[in-house]
């Protein structure tokens, strides 16, 4: 065994070592590298950091915030299959995390995914896609309208579908989405509940930049243990443009109709989407608007919706040192008179890393969250800050 390996044992072995008295947050976990190699690869791994935590109650403090200092341990694992036909990956993340004074938020999260892809004929792919969570509060559940609390959540987000050429110039795109949640404690702002979800678009190509085409979305959210029923509708028309080699523009926009038996008369109005996307040699650069109806879990079950997006995402085998951020602001805007409450969230996701080695990066991350209920007492800020240090290696099975 060289130098090299011995030192890689004995650094994992230290980890797994120190990791049993420490415990790594949910909210920062550490990003896979994806080789896309053909054949079966498993790529394990474990993470250790130290945090700061601005706000470990998640609250609108009438004073200064409840701050902390955790230590953090993340053990997680992917698998990659890669075919002429077939593309598929799945991984398991498990977090733990110990506060120094807040011991009673100690614990122990999970999430999990699966990513599938299959090129059944030469003119139809297949793609399956599914994301667990277990997440100790709401302000890390991606879910619109949510107040943000320290409530623990199970959630599930199940997505499938189909991509067909259906003849030269024609495409069409179908997909289907269930989308579960389970808060750990009853609360009178929040309720359990599922979204089933089904979108197509047909599109037709005019050039080899532009493609036209008309689209249509139903969902069906079944909220306060199915005792009420949503129902959404989306009926409207889509551009797609490629503004050059690697930049890509989708705009759509249409009319939405709601239906709910606690509002008097079907809620009508227009919405629309748009998203564009750079890439650059070792950079992704995109962004995205929305404007439209949504499902809530949270206050008044549903909502309209305002949210806009931007990120930088570097791939990790491009470059050794690199930059992942994110932000989003979302606004929603309540439909229910007697419960009108206005959300204005804002959230950032910051990391800047290094690879020292193939196996082994050095990561500093900054999460920003906040939230106004725009009510006397009602803005909650949030800020997260560390360094980690991120141990994986991937191994070729066949």
């Amino acid at each position: 065994m060289d130098f090299t390996r011995c030192c890689r044992a004995a650094l994992i072995a230290a980890f797994a070592v120190i990791a049993a008295p420490v415990v790594w947050a949910q909210e920062r976990p550490a990003e896979f590298q994806t080789y896309m190699r053909p054949g079966l690869t498993f790529t394990p791994g474990i993470s250790m950091a130290g945090e700061w935590d601005s706000n470990v109650a998640v609250a609108a403090p009438l004073g200064r915030a409840a701050a902390d200092r955790l230590f953090i341990f993340e053990p997680f694992g992917q698998l990659e299959l890669m075919s002429p036909r077939t593309q598929l990956v799945a991984g398991y993340k498990g977090f733990m995390r110990r506060y120094v004074e807040a011991e009673a938020l100690n614990g122990y999260d999970q999430r999990g995914y699966l990513s599938l892809r299959r090129l059944a004929t030469r003119r139809l792919t297949i793609f399956a896609n599914n994301e667990y969570a277990d997440v100790p509060t709401t302000d890390e559940l991606e879910l619109n309208g949510l107040p943000f609390a320290r409530i623990g959540s199970k959630s599930n987000r199940f997505a499938g579908g189909v991509e067909a050429r259906l003849a030269k110039y024609t495409d069409l795109h179908v997909r289907y989405e269930n989308t579960w949640v389970k808060f750990d404690r009853p609360e009178t702002f929040l309720s359990d509940g599922w979204i089933n979800s089904l979108r197509t678009d047909l599109r037709r190509r005019l050039s080899e930049r532009l493609s036209v085409g008309a689209e249509y979305g139903v969902r069906k959210a079944d909220v306060e243990e199915g005792l009420r029923t949503i129902w959404f509708q989306d009926f409207g028309g889509l551009v797609s443009y490629a503004l050059g080699p690697q930049t890509s523009l989708v705009v759509s926009g249409g009319y939405s109709l709601l239906n709910d038996n606690r509002i008097d008369g079907d809620r009508r109005g227009p919405y629309v989407r748009g998203e564009i996307a750079h890439s650059l040699e070792r950079a992704t650069i995109g962004g995205s608007f929305e404007k439209s109806f949504v499902p809530t879990f949270g206050f008044g079950g549903s909502s309209e919706n305002q949210e806009l997006q931007g990120y930088i995402h570097m791939p990790l085998n491009r470059n050794r040192l690199y930059i992942q951020t994110s932000a989003v602001w979302r606004r929603s805007n309540p439909l229910l008179v007697e419960q009108e409450v206005e959300l204005d969230t804002l959230q950032t996701n910051n990391t800047l890393g290094y690879a020292v080695a193939r196996w082994l990066r050095l990561e500093a991350f900054h999460l920003f969250t906040r939230q106004d209920s725009r009510i006397a007492g009602g803005e909650i800020n949030r800020q997260r800050a560390g360094l980690q240090l991120v141990v994986s290696q991937p191994m070729r099975i066949r």
